[in-house]
This record gives structure tokens, sequence and C-alpha cells, in this order.
């Protein structure tokens, strides 16, 4: 029970694991492992290797490994005096360039609950998302039909209703 590279005694108990290199000449690392927290208490481990486990221990709030405070960049609030005095503070702009015209409402509802009809709720609300997103309609009517589409789906048809209370 000599190790294969050094010649060294192996402890027999390495032997019977099947390993026939001594401790010293291994290059395999010690496993490690990351505590996973899924509540406030009850963690479990993962094991992974050293280096999985640094990376996880940096990229985790939680991390336990890590023996100091995370190093969050720091916000500096300067004084007035080094403030640029000839920067210009524009407060409203009125110019015609910067005017944003959005669909009107009754238009983009009508055209909504054809697609609604058609396509489903679903691709629906992908279809608002993609109104929004592209600057058609404002937050704000995308929320109320978002709304409108939702009761829609959600209350139950008249047939649907009928039999339930037929049984």
């Amino acid at each position: 029970m000599n190790c294969s590279r050094c010649n060294d005694d192996i402890p027999k108990v390495r032997y019977r694991m099947g390993y026939t290199i001594c401790v010293s000449c291994s290059t395999e690392e010690k496993v490690s492992c990351h505590t996973i927290y899924p509540h406030k208490t009850g963690g479990y481990i993962q094991v992974v290797s050293k280096e999985q486990s640094d990376n996880l221990n940096r990229l985790d709030r939680r991390g336990t490994s890590v023996k100091t405070t995370k190093h969050y960049k720091t916000i500096i609030k300067k004084k007035s005096e080094d403030l640029d005095k000839t920067a210009k503070v524009v407060r409203y702009r009125t110019s015609s360039s910067d005017t944003i015209t959005h669909t009107p409402f009754d238009i983009v509802l009508k055209q909504t609950l054809d697609y609604y009809d058609e396509w489903g709720y679903e691709h629906t609300l992908t279809y608002l998302r993609q109104l929004n997103s592209s600057g058609d309609i404002p937050l704000l009517t995308r929320v109320k039909i978002q709304d409108m589409i939702t009761d829609m789906y959600l209350t139950p048809s008249p047939r649907a209703l009928t039999r339930h209370f037929n049984k």
C-alpha cells in the first residue's frame, strides 16, 4: 500500500476507498458547500467545489464564508460649492418635439376587445404590454384596460353558471 507517485505509505482506509495516491500528492480539492436559506430559518447545504462556493457566497447576501461586511459603493453628497454653476436648470419644456401623443382610450379599448375576442386572454395581455412599451398608450390606460380584460376573463359565462347550478 504505497503511493504510486512518491512511494510513501497510504493509510488503509484511503486504500480501501479506492485511492492509490497519498493526500500530499493528490490534486483533488476538498469539497465545500453553499448554504441555502429558503426561509428565515431552516437552511440547507448544497455540496459544491471550493471555487463555486466562493463565487456563490460572493453573490449571495447571506453567504456564510464571508468574514467581513459587504463593501458597497458609497454615495458622496457633494457640497453646493462643488456643483457646476454654469449648468442650466430646465424645469418644464413646451417644445413641439417633446410632445407625446397617445392613441385615444376608446380606440385602444375597441382594438383590445377585438383582439381579446380573436386571440384570448394571454395574447391580449402581451398585446397591451407591447402597446405600452412602444409608447402608443400610457401605463394608466394599459392598467385600466388590463383590469377590464381580467374581469371579463374571470367572470363565468351564463352557460357555465347554468351547468354549475343545475347539478
